[in-house]
């Protein structure tokens, strides 16, 4: 039973949003901002398959939640994929690495190979088994019974070769490192090794889904860009040039490409570039628009929250 299903990420959509919205097309900051966009599609790529090999567990007893980033005073934490039965609870860390991978417990590190190249990563271990108590203090904090709280790392690129240091063998906790394709057999022995009855599904379920709080941060200055550097507009969804708006519809001066929702992916745009709220002058700068009637007729038939009200009306999206 799948609960939270994964999306693709927002800073993902950010990165796509932005190389699209970039001025001017030549901006040397492009090729790093495609580099990561590239880095970004092969994490949640390998992220679902993850997901592909947890969907044979269609028996009721598994409840599944993706993506989660839970409240832990006085930060957040954060969790690839949740896997809860009424007997365990079992976070999985997903890595989307490719070549040859040593694991060296001596110094909590990992090394891959790759074309000759040798990289240095932080041990997954570490972070897992972190992830491990802070979901047991989530559990004590909302009064509930804490169940037995395993974890797996698990690795979706079938490329990679997962070999130990010299000198060191593949004992615990280090056998929670494994090739995604194996995560099922994994989870047999879990069932297998705990049988006693402990969490109301129903209950945990609401509150993880009520207390999830997706981040949202600006990914310009990531990269050192300002709003100044966006192409401002709605732009034509076949030639890429500014539409402009003719009764009702938007049109491409350039292709002469006609919509009456061309406007839709650049309010997008807004909330991810900019800011996750906007208001009616904010929405008319930004789409080049010079009725205020318009632009409220637009935000009114958006998916959002609205707060306050006659010229002090916010208008803010709702990531999950």
């Amino acid at each position: 039973m799948n609960v939270k299903k994964r999306t693709p990420p927002i800073k993902l959509l950010q990165t796509e949003a932005l190389l699209h919205r970039l001025n001017p097309l030549e901006h040397p900051k492009r090729p790093l901002i495609d580099q990561d966009l590239k880095k970004r599609k092969a994490g949640y790529n390998g992220e679902k398959t993850v997901d592909y090999h947890l969907s044979f567990l269609t028996d009721k007893k598994y409840m599944m939640l993706n993506d989660l980033r839970l409240p832990l005073a006085p930060d957040y934490f954060q969790i690839d994929s949740l896997l809860v039965t009424p007997y365990y609870a079992l976070p999985i860390e997903i890595k989307n690495i490719a070549g040859i991978l040593t694991i060296d417990p001596e110094f909590n590190q990992l090394s891959k190979l790759s074309t000759g190249t040798e990289t240095g990563y932080p041990d997954p271990i570490t972070q897992a088994n972190r992830q491990k108590l802070f979901l047991q203090r989530w559990f004590y904090n909302n009064k509930l019974p804490c169940p037995p709280i395993e974890f797996l790392v698990a690795f979706s690129n079938p490329a990679i070769i997962l070999k130990m240091a010299h000198g060191h063998k593949r004992i615990p906790p280090y056998d929670k490192m494994i090739h995604a394709q194996n995560i099922v057999r994994e989870i047999s022995k879990m069932n297998t090794k705990y049988t006693r009855e402990v969490i109301d599904l129903k209950k945990v379920k609401r509150l993880l889904l009520n207390q999830h709080q997706p981040a949202y941060s600006s990914i310009l200055p990531t990269y050192r860009l300002k709003e100044s550097d966006l192409i401002k507009g709605v732009q034509c969804q076949k030639c890429s040039q500014i539409m402009i708006r003719k009764i009702g519809t938007w049109l491409c001066p350039g292709c002469y490409h006609l919509s009456k929702t061309a406007h839709l992916q650049a309010v997008e745009d807004y909330f991810l570039l900019i800011k996750p709220t906007i208001t009616n002058r904010e929405l008319r700068k930004f789409l080049h628009l010079p009725s205020a009637k318009t632009a409220a007729e637009i935000l009114k038939s958006l998916n959002v929250k609205k707060t306050g009200s006659t010229r002090g009306v916010v208008y803010t999206k709702i990531f999950h």
